[in-house]
Formats: C-alpha cells, sequence, structure tokens
C-alpha cells in the first residue's frame, strides 16, 4: 500500500487532477445532455454518475496526496 501511495505522490500533480476534473465535467454536463437528448435514460443516469465520481474522486485524490506527499 505504501509504494501505491508514493506513486500517486510522485504522479499525481495539479495537471493531473485538473485532467480528471476536466473529463468528470465533461461527463456529467455535455454526455448526460447528449444521451438524454437521444431518449437514453438509463445512459444519462450513468453518464452523470460516472461524472461525479470523476469530479469528487479527483479532487478528494489530490488532498489526500498532497497531504501525504
Amino acid at each position: 500500500m505504501g509504494a501505491v501511495l508514493k506513486f500517486l505522490s510522485d504522479y499525481y500533480s495539479i495537471y493531473t487532477m485538473l485532467m480528471v476534473v476536466g473529463s468528470g465535467l465533461v461527463s456529467y454536463l455535455l454526455d448526460h445532455r447528449e444521451m438524454l437528448k437521444k431518449d437514453r435514460q438509463r445512459e444519462a443516469k450513468i453518464s452523470k454518475y460516472i461524472g461525479l465520481i470523476y469530479i469528487y474522486g479527483g479532487i478528494l485524490l489530490f488532498i489526500i496526496v498532497s497531504f501525504i506527499g
């Protein structure tokens, strides 16, 4: 577990976090809306939740890595 945290603290920077959060925003805002237009309710819901996981997970991981490294 220590090796994984060391690896993350070495490579997970603010730019990586912004890329992950940006991907989450695209999924949450754009993909969700596009799926609703195509009347794909289930896929829209999945896109919404995946986007939220990427947004919150990316920020949370950055905070954890900042305190470790």
